[in-house]
């Protein structure tokens, strides 16, 4: 089969031809129809998440959706020709985290994430355990479907972590790859949204998307103080400065939902400000199994698609350069 592979860190991935992957029991091998470009991707070539050289060569790619080529023994669920939604956390299924149905705490969840530990989607075939398959909804396409596997996963956990109940008002900061999903997401979930971006483009977008209000980062604690205050303020941006002027437009009692790592080794949160709101913070990384099977059904209900640019596996590296520089709009999509 063709495949990218990352065969040093920091290098470009190389395509290749090399064996189709071996499956067992209870696996399925899925032919990639499409996988989504997030920038964990770059976070696992360029030397992160647990970096060990033994890991190399690894094909990445997490947001991997698929048809049934063929099945394991034990696999009884799916069909050859089956079109599947990967839940690329390949989490052990056993410990307690797992049995709890909070699969993305499992303690091998990470070494086993598909692209990291384990091969991904960059590729024409990938193994995928039949556990961690889900049936992809006939009314999504394949490549809209991809960016919610993750991106859409971690946005719509995050929400439902912070409680995110109907009528609430919930500001998003950042609108790129995840924040512009958040919006809709947010938005089927009953809230109102104030999307927080300092691009004249992107807010036009976030208002498309169903934003009730666009602000910018200086302007967001008036804003959102004259709406009553935001109840949830999900943190999608990738640099800290705007976070300290979004959560002064927060109300009591209300929660910081950090979903990305790119804000900074420390939060730029006074104590003074955390105590007098009595405020929640979450961190929320990735989801579980029947988070992404809500989100799918969701996305179903509420025609929530993510904006897209698409490309053949050939043109990986130069993706992953525009990803690098911020200029993609808003998720990228190999078709193997």
């Amino acid at each position: 089969m063709r495949a990218a592979l990352a065969t040093a860190y920091g290098a470009p991935l190389e395509l290749s031809d090399v064996a189709d992957p071996e499956i067992g029991p209870a696996d399925l091998l899925l032919r990639v129809t499409a996988s989504g470009v997030c920038a964990t991707d770059l976070k696992v070539i360029e030397g992160g998440l647990g970096a060990n050289p033994d890991m190399l060569p690894r094909i990445p790619g997490h947001e991997i959706v698929g048809t049934v080529e063929s099945l394991g023994a034990d696999v009884t669920s799916f069909k050859v020709g089956d079109a599947i939604a990967t839940h690329s956390l390949f989490s052990c299924l056993e410990c307690e985290f797992c049995l709890a149905g909070e699969e993305e705490a499992c303690p091998t969840g990470i070494p086993n994430l598909a692209g990291v530990g384990v091969d991904g989607g960059y590729a024409e075939l990938v193994r995928v355990p039949a556990a961690h398959a889900l049936p992809l909804p006939p009314s999504l396409d394949p490549v809209e479907a991809a960016p919610l596997l993750c991106a859409g996963l971690t946005v719509y956990s995050g929400l439902k972590n912070a409680n995110l109940q109907l009528g609430q008002r919930v500001a998003v900061l950042g609108i790129g790859g995840l924040g512009h999903l958040a919006i809709p997401i947010a938005k089927a979930m009953g809230a109102d949204v104030i999307a927080v971006t300092g691009s004249e483009d992107k807010a036009a977008t976030a208002r498309e998307l169903g934003a009730i209000e666009v602000t910018n980062a200086a302007a967001a604690a008036a804003t959102l103080q004259a709406l009553g205050g935001a109840h949830v303020v999900l943190n999608t941006a990738d640099a800290p400065e705007p976070l300290l002027g979004v959560m002064m437009g927060m109300r009591p009692q209300s929660t910081l939902v950090l979903v990305t790592t790119s804000v900074g080794d420390l939060l730029p949160i006074p104590t003074p400000l955390m105590m007098g709101l009595q405020m929640r913070i979450v961190a929320s990384f990735f989801g579980s199994r029947a988070d992404l099977s809500e989100l799918l059904d969701l996305a179903v209900e509420h025609n929530i698609r993510p904006i897209t640019e698409v490309f053949p596996l050939d043109e990986v590296n130069n993706v992953h350069d525009r990803l690098r520089q911020n200029q993609v709009r808003y998720r990228a999509v190999l078709t193997p």
